[in-house]
């Protein structure tokens, strides 16, 4: 079964975890700041807070290889994807991928 209600995260804390896909390297969280600021107007309090929150869910992990704490992300942006795909299936196709194939056809998403 889907590991997503243990990774189950907000928009706020996608945004975060979307910039340490994006980049690839951990980061500490002046760096993540300085990016999220551009992105979203955010002050060190808000990234520190979701930070902590992603921490907290085993989203990201703390590394302290350094005299500066970096984080990294737990499980790969491809994997959480799959997961959202797995309780879509589940909760709105009755467990049935093509019924969702389908939908995406009838949309012309395919």
């Amino acid at each position: 079964m889907s590991d997503y209600a243990s990774r189950r995260i907000s928009e706020a804390e996608l945004s975060v975890m979307e910039t340490l896909w994006d980049t690839g390297t951990p980061m500490t969280a002046k760096d993540l700041q300085i990016i999220l600021k551009e992105r979203r107007g955010w002050e060190r309090t808000t990234v520190r807070s979701l930070l902590t929150r992603l921490q907290e869910k085993g989203s990201v992990q703390v590394l302290k290889d350094t005299d500066v704490a970096t984080y990294a992300p737990s499980f790969t942006k491809e994997e959480y994807g799959w997961d959202l795909a797995e309780v879509l299936v589940e909760r709105l196709y009755d467990g049935k991928a093509a019924a969702l194939v389908e939908a995406l056809k009838a949309h012309k998403l395919l």
